[in-house]
């Protein structure tokens, strides 16, 4: 026997998901619908299948190719207009040369197929139709049959006040071949509207098989879920891919699941899943393949389809989410709302219960979605955010983006130009790196490819190697999941706005000027500037002023790489040190024991990157953010005569009372570390060395670490003794919801109904005040305005900081 697969229909009320998708490739239990079918009619032996397609014919012809694979034979046949059920039956009349079985591709069924066989040719049936009961016939074909099971009448989708029966057409029918010649070919015919009533009135032997097996039409959202949950619950057999790990739990191959990661049967966790500590997989999901659930996040009675990234603190209830998707830090995603192809739903978004969202929508971080999101998507050419690039490994950030990347960064150079290109030793930063410089390498601009560094070797090699620019990519400390890319200028410093923008236009145009084959520039690998970074910092500094008075003191860092450089630099400077790795500064006690046990007088932190310094006294006093830039700007008024201090516009006031003890200046900036970076570096960063010397000490965790003991060596002071040095100062730093739309009428009334405060524009808006000052900043990247004040007392820093988010709140809540 032969069987027909109707495989043409839109779906068109399971959209969103079957919007780029056929209804019958819509996955159950994360494989399609369709393939389910074959598997039941290969388990009742029919092999020979022709499939009848329409909608998107491709996907299901890549998918399944001519069968092979699964085990049977398929035969196509694809409709150039709409046909219906029966005329696109008619169009694989050449096929069909014995009796024959009729089954939709998008219902769920276990139906005895042999069974429905053996009744049609006991009853010498010309057309079978598999019937069966429902409790709510008012969306299905009623069919009604006499005593022995022959058919008498149809009624489709009747009223309750028609419904004569409970027994309905699933859709599956059981044919001889001669009843195609009651078909016009390429005529639009439907079996139960047309052909089987004309066949009732021509008296042809018709019947109806009522089967008592579970059938299930996936013909909305709920049913989908709904089906899920049957074959979770038990209610139909079907091979579930993946090894039942505990009772009522399935996991795919290559799957990861975390020590602390709970997994509530009954669910299913497909291939190549990680599914991190903390995180909760409740009851009745299923979850698809390559998907990430980081910590915190939990996922009950929902689907997800495949490729998929859910950051920590998400809670998924209840819904859909199609493929290659992102769902940033805590979304909250409800009962029956779905969640389209390549859709970005930013942090702490509401998807309100019944929402649809479209494939390859945007949704704004804090939104609250409360109606559907059909047309329109919000795109934004911008790449960079206020500190740089940053992205989900393979989500955000891919092989193909960052190729693209690198030739839109190559683009803004000559040819023949130079550049340098580093990464972490981490494997996805050096795969990264990889696709960056062949993406520079295609428009003609020469590489330095630097092997695992750290941001501040980078910035070194730059102006070492007198190259135009350069590429460091490095793993987020708060996420191992993220990279950051940084660029950077011939300076080493990180590239200005202006820069950003042109490697955005670059890359929105895609108008890469790729170079010939010839002119591809040579790849230059570089594998121990190591030594080359240690050598020009030991150049900087008073060697035997250190070598004279070594401190004792403990390094404290999550890499082993920044340890193997500043121990070993440090020991051959005569000081004393203990090592140790820790992720975590804020274990201060942990760290002040260490300090005692060693007998050390400080610990310096590094942080994997080689960038961020804070330091620990054995008081457990902790020098850092705003007292670590106090500090540098001391060191710098005290070890440079007549020095000029640069510091964003947030840093301490206490700044200025330095200055003026030590004839020093001060420049205030924005407050971006690219700001600061450029007014610190406007001259040459190693002809310059008053600049060189803040820099260092500000963005190299290593170097600035030398210098600062070179200054306590040369001072023949300590730490803590220093640190009694800095005035008190007292600074809150707060945040404060604003959308998108709003920050320019927070921002214009602010400095429009000011009271009598002097006002500051050079970044956000400044209010000076007579006990502190309070500035209001909008948030580039997030839908938030940050309010920072500094005042004599901790009471009054925050009196400020209340007064200033107490005025935004009334002025978003006077606009709504």
């Amino acid at each position: 026997m032969k069987a027909i697969i109707m495989a043409g229909g839109e779906g068109s009320r399971l959209r969103p998901l079957t919007c780029d998708l056929p209804k019958p490739m819509v996955p159950i239990m994360n494989i399609p619908i369709m393939e389910h079918i074959i598997n039941l009619l290969k388990k009742h032996g029919i092999t020979e299948i022709g499939v009848t397609l329409m909608y998107l014919p491709q996907k299901i012809k890549d998918y399944f190719g001519n069968g092979s694979n699964f085990g049977v034979n398929i035969t196509y046949f694809t409709e150039d207009t709409p046909l219906g059920t029966a005329g696109s039956v008619k169009n694989a009349e050449d096929f069909l040369d014995e009796t024959f079985i009729v089954i939709s591709g998008d219902s769920l069924t276990n139906m005895n197929i042999t069974k429905a066989i053996e009744f049609h040719r006991m009853k010498n049936s010309k057309a079978t139709l598999v019937l069966t009961r429902v409790d709510v016939p008012l969306e299905y074909g009623v069919v009604i049959t006499d005593k022995s099971g022959a058919i008498t009448g149809f009624l489709e989708k009747p009223s309750w006040g028609e419904v004569f029966s409970d027994t309905v057409n699933t859709g599956t029918y059981i044919l001889e071949p001669e009843i195609l010649k009651y078909l016009e070919k390429g005529k639009k015919v439907d079996f139960s509207q047309d052909l089987f009533p004309y066949l009732l009135l021509k008296k042809e032997p018709m019947y109806g098989y009522v089967m008592d097996d579970y059938w299930c039409d996936i013909g909305d959202l709920q049913a989908y879920l709904q089906a899920h949950y049957d074959v979770l619950e038990g209610k139909i057999q079907l091979d579930i891919n993946g090894t039942e790990i505990q009772k009522g739990v399935w996991v795919g191959s290559g799957a990861i699941i975390e020590p602390g990661a709970i997994l509530n049967p009954p669910c299913v966790i497909g291939d190549n899943c990680r599914i991190e500590s903390g995180a909760v997989i409740d009851s009745l999901s299923v979850i698809g393949n390559n998907n990430v659930i980081e910590r915190d996040s939990s996922v009950k009675r929902s689907v997800i389809w495949d490729g998929n990234y859910i950051e920590y603190g998400s809670e998924i209830r209840g819904a859909i989410l199609c493929s290659k998707t992102n769902l940033k830090r805590y979304v909250h995603i409800f009962e029956n709302a779905i969640v389209g192809d390549n859709c970005l739903i930013n942090e702490r978004v509401v998807i309100k219960p019944n929402i649809k969202i479209w494939p390859q929508k945007t949704v704004e971080p804090f939104a609250i979605v409360d109606r559907n999101i059909i047309w329109g998507s919000k795109h934004s050419k911008s790449i960079f955010g206020e500190n740089g690039l940053s992205g989900i490994i393979n989500v955000d950030i891919s092989p193909e983006f960052a190729t693209r990347l690198g030739a839109a960064y190559g683009s803004i150079f000559k040819k023949g130009s130079k550049v340098v290109v580093s990464s972490t030793t981490a494997n996805s930063a050096r795969m990264f790196k990889h696709a960056f410089i062949s993406g520079i390498l295609s428009v003609g601009v020469e590489v330095f490819n630097l092997s695992s560094l750290l941001t501040p070797l980078a910035r070194h090699a730059i102006n070492f190697l007198s190259v135009e620019g350069g590429i460091h990519i490095k793993l987020s400390e708060d996420n191992p999941n993220k990279l950051k890319v940084d660029f950077m200028d011939s300076k080493g410093a990180s590239i200005s706005r202006v820069t950003e923008r042109k490697i955005e236009n670059s890359f929105a145009r895609e108008d890469f000027k790729r170079c010939s084959g010839d002119e591809v520039s040579r790849l230059n690998n570089i594998t121990d500037f190591k030594n080359y970074y240690v050598r020009s910092i030991l150049n900087e500094v008073n060697v035997e002023a250190i070598k004279n008075n070594p401190p004792k003191l403990c390094i404290v860092s999550p890499s082993d790489f920044v340890i193997s450089i500043v121990v070993p630099m440090l020991t051959d400077l005569g000081c004393k040190v203990a090592s140790f790795s820790s992720t975590n500064v804020s274990e201060v006690d942990t760290i002040v024991d260490e300090i005692k046990d060693n007998n050390a007088s400080f610990a310096a932190f590094i942080d994997s990157n080689g960038e961020t310094l804070v330091l620990i006294d054995k008081n457990g006093n902790v020098v850092k953010d705003d007292l670590f830039l106090c500090l540098t700007s001391l060191i710098t008024f005290k070890s440079v005569p007549n020095s000029k201090v640069v510091v964003p516009i947030t840093a301490p006031s206490i700044i200025e009372t330095l200055a003026e003890r030590y004839n020093g200046k001060v420049v205030r900036t924005k407050t971006s570390p690219q700001a600061v970076m450029e007014q610190m570096l406007n001259h040459n960063l190693f002809k310059n060395r008053e600049n060189m010397y803040q820099f260092l000490l500000n963005f190299d965790a290593i170097a600035g670490l030398v210098k600062i003991i070179e200054f306590l060596c040369l001072q023949n002071t300590t730490l803590t003794e220093t640190i009694k040095e800095i005035p008190d100062f007292y600074v809150s730093k707060k945040k404060i919801f604003c959308p998108w739309e709003l920050k320019g009428r927070v921002m214009r009334t602010l400095i429009t109904e000011k009271d009598q405060e002097k006002v500051e524009l050079l970044d956000g808006v400044k209010f000076i005040l007579e006990n502190g000052w309070a500035l209001v900043l909008p948030d580039a990247d997030m839908p938030l305005c940050r309010v920072y004040s500094e005042g004599v007392t901790p009471e009054v820093a925050e009196t400020i900081s209340d007064k200033y988010i107490d005025k935004i709140k009334a002025i978003i809540n006077d606009k709504k």
